[in-house]
């Protein structure tokens, strides 16, 4: 996996490499994207951002959600910080979010719930360098 470059806050990585965020992910969760990134053959750049270990940076993951081609948060693991902003991060075409709550209405805002990473390799599927479009 040395193609697979991992930032944190305060930092961030201005290349053509694709890139996720992952925001407060659970054990499950990172196991699931260890499997993901081992048969991902490409370069790629993966934010990570675990408040409950760095503390908060909200500014750093909005700025970091907007350049993401996908970002993963994980609200029922996260900072009330995060919780604070969640309507307005997942409120991005390119977030999908993972909940147990079934009371508030997050899929009012937006229909990218996800309840595991079983999609990530369709969502990032490699291009094959000789096709032509």
């Amino acid at each position: 996996m040395d193609h697979i470059t991992v930032i944190t806050p305060p930092d961030a990585l201005y290349n053509r490499s694709k890139s996720i965020l992952v925001i407060s992910p659970n054990q499950s969760l990172k196991q699931q994207l260890q499997s993901f990134l081992i048969s991902y053959p490409d370069p790629l750049n993966l934010y990570l951002y675990e408040p409950q270990i760095i503390g908060d940076n909200m500014e750093w993951a909005i700025k970091i959600s907007k350049i993401a081609d996908c970002v993963i948060l994980d609200l029922d693991n996260t900072t009330e910080m995060i919780r604070a902003f969640s309507s307005y991060l997942i409120s991005f075409s390119n977030v999908f979010y993972l909940t147990n709550d079934n009371f508030t209405p997050y899929n009012i805002i937006s229909a990218n719930r996800i309840y595991d990473l079983s999609w990530l390799p369709n969502f990032f599927k490699h291009e094959d360098k000789n096709e032509q479009s």
